[in-house]
């Protein structure tokens, strides 16, 4: 008889067996490209004939549950590849691997070749980066949708290495690539560079562009000599959707809101009274006195928007036609209305310090900035396939931008305790057009020829600046002065006509593949800015020296004298022509069976000459520039296997100054006013070194390692000059040379349904003037000597770092993405002064982004911003003991750490909130 204990021990294990048996037997395994090795994700794994099928996830990964032994057929399919079964024995109680290959499928009709639409995919573009010539990085449409951006700009904050310098109203607009500003970088459309909107500078705004416009965001950081030279940061590419093989139609549309709106209000101007002209331009009369009737003030009544909403709407729709699909054609339009609020403290110093460089504020301000964005996008483009020897394809890119912004500014005078209140209406309208015909044609022997025709258009307006001010006591608040008013017509257009030419041929040397290409370039571009600016003055009544304020549509003023309703003459009227050509010859030789080398060299000639409305007495008035420049580049690629190559990389480039850079004269900036310097700027060179090692496991996966060296002649920064008794005024200047070095990493990597995309780059950069430095002789007598003083590149942080936490179940249809952007101090303002840079503090950005799918081709989801509310905070590396030391100053407002710094500017932006809906056929 068998004991109680172990009758109920067998009874225990033979439940518990018999629940494990009854669970059935286990499938596990992955299934990958039988090409490459990548994983395939969201291929559909499962037993033909029944309903048991499953998903492999990020990493290629799937596994079959309760399946009953014996032999029986697994079947797997994926789009655009051919499905395969595979035949299995399941054993009670084992757990079988099957790893799973599958074909890609390709259609041939006639002489077009059609493959599966991937190039939005992860995968493809880490494709792209594994072959691809230059060092580059990329993002895929895929990729850029699922992030918590909705503009090129923010997105490229996602890309290794790169930080972006942001608007009054927190708005991403500028790329710096491994701690080179933005006037080091080039963009370009579909590898066509365009020119800028922006009134003073070459570098494109990027926020005009809708993320969801593009197939890939591509940043290149070496270049070849087939590569247009002026990018000693480097090159971003915008590739704009293609047509697809099959036919795509896709809606989106969310709304949201944005949190600043809960503590503030938004001021509402209406724009219907604004004059698109000024006085004078439209009477098409320099010399016409304006008298104060030809000036309007309504857009200066701002009425209180409660809860602006924000909302967002896309739609792309593409497909190919013909017998054989020759003919493709894809339309994608976008249309963004964002508002924001901005909360900001600035303290304005005085032109000159005090004794030991110890600051000096003149102003206490209080900022607040409502923001309307209106942002639209349109991209057209038509190819034609008649044969696989030929394509043609027609582009055409269109982005507007509409800024709306009312600031109001409380401004302290510590000296006399009075408070003085601006308040200024702008709307700006900015806009990029493109169209490019383009053509690829194979020749006999293994040659083929490509050209590019393109014309672009860049506009910038802002109609109408008004801003006006009143001063009052801080005590009483009476009596309330009404002081100046002043009206800004300021507004620029860049014509750009380009044409490319390259011919490229395979061969071989020395029984290894070669291939050479050589090309042209020839661009004209010419611009008009023009800029009148009018002051007026309180009209005051007889024996009174003052006019009461007591709203803006009683205010009444005047010109004193008569005659200054006369804009004059001034710099910031003229014109620019340039015209570019260019010139290479590059070699693409396979020394053996793993190493790669190119090589080659361009020349860019530049011939530029402007013209202003300044008069005779002026020598810079008119100018014309004329410089080359040989540009020789090495790289070599070495294959250490199909995952894992290591590159080296030497180029030369160039940066050339902005247009207004070049004029003896300028506009008043948002601190400062702002003069060219066109009588000792120089252009800018650089030598760039690179070496990278990468490793692509498979699918989106990703491992890359680099340094970088860069040397610069003659960087070109803005430096504060005194100008006046209590006036500072920007001035570019070469600054010697510099250099700029670091480290990237970047590590992409899939573990199931979860990932893990992190980078991080450590850049450090030296450049040393000479600075002023005040301070008492041995004779007691306060003076100045120079000094020098080495610090970092304007715009370069130490230290710079992403990361995403990925979820990504295709089963169920949802995505997830916490991101984090980490941005160390830089430098944003350099001083004349020793020790008084402006220094931007290390920022940090939390944003989330969903995606859920709730039926076949339909989908909700989710982006928000800055969900920690992080500020952008400017500082002084100064003692604030000292500066409280100092006679006569006054404690600031903004908290401080006494013994390092002194806070003098610091920006608050709040949570930005979309929720929408996506539908995709």
């Amino acid at each position: 008889m068998i004991p109680p204990i172990k009758r109920t021990s067998l009874l225990v294990l033979f439940i518990f067996f018999s629940v494990l048996l009854s669970r059935g037997q286990i499938l596990r395994g992955k299934v990958v490209d039988a090409a490459t090795g990548e994983p395939l994700v969201g291929a559909i794994v499962g037993v033909r004939g029944a309903n048991s099928q499953t998903i492999a996830r990020l990493d290629g990964s799937f596994q079959l549950k309760g399946l009953k032994p014996g032999r029986t057929m697994i079947e797997a399919r994926f789009a655009g590849y051919k499905s395969s079964e595979y035949p299995v024995t399941l054993a009670a109680g084992n757990v079988i691997t099957l790893d799973i290959s599958l074909v890609e499928t390709s259609v041939n009709l006639e002489s077009v070749i059609v493959t599966s639409d991937k190039r939005d995919k992860d995968k493809a573009v880490r494709g792209l980066e594994r072959t691809a010539e230059p060092v580059m990085n990329i993002l895929s449409s895929k990729t850029i949708q699922l992030l918590p951006d909705i503009t090129v700009a923010n997105a490229l904050q996602r890309v290794s290495g790169v930080t972006i310098e942001r608007s009054s109203s927190g708005e991403g607009r500028y790329p710096i690539i491994r701690g080179m500003e933005k006037r080091y970088i080039n963009t370009l459309v579909n590898g066509i560079k365009i020119p800028s909107p922006d009134n003073k500078n070459r570098y494109i705004p990027l926020d005009l562009f809708p993320s969801e416009l593009l197939e890939r965001l591509e940043v290149t950081k070496s270049l070849t000599p087939s590569m247009e030279g002026d990018a000693i940061g480097g090159t971003i590419n915008l590739v704009m959707k293609d047509a697809p093989m099959h036919t795509l139609l896709q809606v989106n549309a969310s709304t949201g809101y944005n949190t600043s709106f809960l503590h503030q209000r938004y001021d509402q101007f209406s724009t219907s009274t604004i004059a698109k002209q000024s006085p004078n331009e439209a009477r098409h009369d320099n010399n016409y006195i304006s008298v104060p009737g030809d000036f309007s003030v309504k857009h200066l009544n701002y009425s209180n928007l409660n809860a602006p909403r924000n909302t967002t709407v896309g739609i792309t729709y593409g497909s190919r036609f013909g017998a054989h699909k020759q003919f493709g054609l894809i339309v994608s339009g976008s249309y963004q209305d964002i508002f924001k609020g901005t909360s900001s403290t600035f303290f304005l110093p005085n032109a000159q310090p005090g004794l030991n460089n110890i600051p000096v504020f003149v102003e206490l301000q209080s900022r607040r900035y409502s923001v309307e964005s209106k942002r639209s996008g349109l991209n057209l483009k038509l190819d034609w396939e008649p044969g696989k020897h030929t394509k043609i394809s027609w582009t055409n890119t269109f982005v507007r931008l509409d800024d709306y912004q009312a600031r109001t500014i409380s401004d302290t005078i510590a000296l006399n305790s009075l408070v003085d209140v601006y308040n200024r209406s702008t709307w700006q309208y900015q806009s990029i057009f493109n169209t490019t015909l383009q053509g690829r044609h194979t020749l006999a022997g293994a040659s083929w020829l490509d050209w590019s025709l393109a014309y672009s258009a860049a506009a910038n307006h802002i109609p109408d600046q008004t801003e006006f001010s009143h001063e009052y006591p801080v005590a009483t608040h009476t009596p309330d002065i009404l002081a100046g008013l002043k009206h800004i017509w300021l507004h620029n257009n860049d014509k750009d006509y380009s044409a490319y030419l390259n011919y490229t041929r395979d061969t071989k040397f020395a029984g290894r593949a070669l291939e050479y290409k050589f090309g042209i370039l020839a661009r004209d571009r010419h611009r008009e800015n023009f800029y009148n600016s009018y002051g007026l003055k309180p009209q005051l009544s007889s024996g009174s020296s003052t006019q009461l304020y007591t709203d803006i549509n009683n205010a009444a003023y005047i010109f004193n004298p008569a005659s200054a309703g006369a804009p004059g003459l001034n710099g910031n009227n003229y014109t620019f022509s340039e015209q570019i050509t260019a010139a290479y010859l590059q070699v693409k030789w396979q020394l053996d069976a793993k190493l790669e080398a190119l090589g080659g060299v361009r020349e860019e000639f530049t011939n530029q000459h402007y013209e202003t409305q300044l008069g005779p007495e002026i020598a810079a008035r008119a100018g014309t520039i004329r410089y080359s420049d040989w540009l020789p580049s090495v790289q070599l690629k070495y294959s250490i296997n199909k995952t894992q190559n290591l590159r080296l990389a030497y180029y030369k480039s160039l940066a050339r100054p902005g247009f207004a850079e070049m004029i003896p004269d300028g506009p008043d900036g948002e601190y400062f006013k702002e003069l060219g310097n066109p009588q000792s700027l120089n252009h800018t060179t650089a030598d760039n070194f690179d070496l990278r090692y990468e490793i692509y496991p498979g699918s989106a996966d990703q491992v890359l390692l680099g340094v970088f060296y860069k040397r610069i002649s003659d960087p070109i920064e803005y430096s504060a000059v005194k100008t006046g008794v209590t006036s500072l005024s920007l001035i570019p200047n070469n600054f010697g040379d510099a250099t700029n070095y670091g480290f990237e990493a970047v590590l992409t990597k899939y573990f199931g349904v979860f990932g893990v995309s992190a980078n991080y780059t450590y850049t450090q950069s030296k450049i040393t003037t000479n600075k002023l430095f005040s301070f008492r002789n041995s004779a007691g007598q306060i003076t100045s000597r120079i000094d020098p003083e080495t610090r970092p590149l304007q715009g370069q942080s130490n230290h710079i770092g992403n990361l995403s936490l990925i979820y990504k179940n295709a089963k169920n249809g949802l995505d997830m993405q916490l991101a984090f952007v980490y941005t160390g101090e830089r430098v944003s303002l350099v001083s004349p002064y020793y020790g008084l840079d402006y220094w931007q503090a290390p920022t940090s950005q939390l944003d989330f982004s969903f995606e859920k799918r709730v039926a076949k081709k339909f989908s909700v989801y989710g982006k928000a911003n800055n969900l920690t509310n992080s500020p952008l905070q400017l500082e002084l590396h100064r003692s604030y003991n000292d500066y409280l030391a100092s006679s006569g100053s006054r404690a600031l407002a903004l908290p401080t750490d006494p013994d390092k710094k002194i806070i003098v500017q610091k920006d608050y932006f709040k949570i930005n909130l979309l929720i929408g809906a996506r539908y995709k056929f």
